[in-house]
């Protein structure tokens, strides 16, 4: 056997098996259950800033596990002029979410199958309360999660079937300190009876 053949053979078998590999796992797509169970654990406030991590305008999140588990909302500025919120859940075993927006409409999404374990892409799914191919609605989005105490976030915001921007959040998780116990407060005296 030639003296190039006998180091092709072995490289290209590598190369087919190694294409093989990773198409399998585009095949098999994301692992939705691990994603949901990714997402219940950012449970708690997360604060940051749009656009410019160190000086563009603040933001809070804050993630609930409700539903005995079944659902995460996810409150995009909670108690602000413009609160919304994002419900996630599983539906047959798919990652589903259900965006409730300021604006007075619904968008639906569910895990593209280009996520990966540290990127939920969420494709849009169609709504309520718009015409996706005439009216403005935040169309997709993704969740990078950095670390066990930093995500971001990117919204893709729509009119019809065009993109017209999007913003980019940039969070960390807050640690929740306990509250201080309530001072106990005494019983009332019994009113005083005739003596």
């Amino acid at each position: 056997m030639p003296k190039n053949l006998r180091t092709f053979l072995p490289a290209a078998l590598a190369t087919a098996i190694g294409l093989f590999i990773t198409a399998v796992a585009q095949a098999e797509g994301p692992d939705h259950a691990a994603t949901y169970e990714k997402l219940k654990t950012l449970a708690g406030t997360w604060t940051g800033r749009m656009e410019d991590p160190l000086e563009g305008p603040p933001v809070t999140v804050r993630y609930e596990v409700v539903s005995n588990g079944k659902a995460i909302i996810e409150y995009q500025n909670p108690g602000q002029s413009f609160e919304m919120a994002t419900v996630y859940y599983l539906a047959n075993g798919k990652l589903q979410a259900t965006h409730y927006c300021g604006a007075g409409n619904q968008p639906a999404y569910r895990l593209d199958e280009k996520s990966t374990s540290d990127l939920a892409l969420l494709e849009f799914a169609g709504g309520t309360g718009f015409d996706a191919d005439k009216d403005g609605h935040v169309h997709k989005g993704d969740i990078r999660f950095i670390s066990a105490n930093r995500i971001e976030h990117h919204w893709f915001h729509y009119v019809g079937p065009k993109e017209m921007g999007s913003t980019h959040w940039f969070l960390e998780r807050q640690v929740e300190t306990p509250a201080e116990p309530a001072e106990p407060v005494a019983a009332p005296e019994p009113p005083a009876g005739p003596a």
